[in-house]
């Protein structure tokens, strides 16, 4: 008989971003599971000259370690600003900063097919970490950028996770991905939740499958997706 109060009782949730999910680990431990955070990549912030952010029209983020980078600097700017994802916009918008374009869906690949017609060819800065993929730069305008963080991977943590089975891992960036294979951790033995579908690709191109991904690019949401499965396999 199925614990419908308690769906990921006896179940364990890994969680490998650079960012602790703190509400997202207290929301396993209510519904019976057991949270463990094993970051697989780490961002230290580039000590840098910053660039000249009155010459641009938009200024672009990406990713919530961007955004959290930038408003470290505290820069009054009064630039537009175009974020991809609620959390990065989020962010911003805590620091004072107004963000003035969201795409539809979370990801780099849809903010470049709807961008160019919000921006009107104005120049733009890309504020990104050192591993971030070209998709912004490609775009039909005057695009410059700016790493302000780099990606380093925790290997030490992926060896960890390759030793785990039977639990369900959350990735959420091609990189995470790349620290788990290069520490020899398979995809046997345990369920991949893949958060966006740049990562889900990750996975696919490295022998994986993906069991979970949300149609909303969120760690709640791709809980929320781990908590479905676990109910169905009851």
């Amino acid at each position: 008989m199925s614990d419908t109060k308690l769906p990921l009782r006896g179940e364990t949730v890994i969680f490998t971003g650079s960012k602790e999910p703190v509400e997202a680990m207290e929301r396993v431990g209510e519904l019976g599971g057991d949270a463990v955070y094993l970051p697989l990549i780490e961002t230290v912030v580039r000590q840098s000259e910053l660039p000249d952010f009155g010459a641009y029209d938009w200024l672009i983020f990406t990713s919530r370690n961007s955004a959290e980078a930038f408003c470290l600097l505290d820069v009054p700017v009064r630039r537009k600003i175009a974020a991809v994802g609620e959390k990065t916009a989020e962010v911003l918008k805590e620091n004072g900063y107004r963000v003035d374009f969201v795409p539809s869906s979370y990801s780099a690949d849809r903010f470049a097919e709807e961008f160019p017609e919000a921006a009107d060819k104005g120049r733009c800065l890309f504020i990104k970490g050192s591993l971030a993929k070209n998709t912004i730069a490609s775009m039909p305008m005057p695009v410059d950028e700016w790493v302000i963080y780099e990606t380093a991977l925790n290997i030490g943590n992926a060896r960890k996770l390759a030793a785990m089975k039977g639990a369900a891992v959350l990735f959420a960036s091609p990189s995470a991905v790349s620290a788990y294979r290069e520490a020899g951790g398979d995809w046997q033995g345990i369920k991949v939740a893949a958060i966006g579908h740049v990562t889900r690709d990750a996975i696919l191109q490295n022998g994986g499958r993906v069991d979970f991904i949300p149609e909303k690019y969120t760690i709640l949401d791709a809980l929320n997706e781990i908590v479905k499965g676990s109910c169905l396999n009851e």
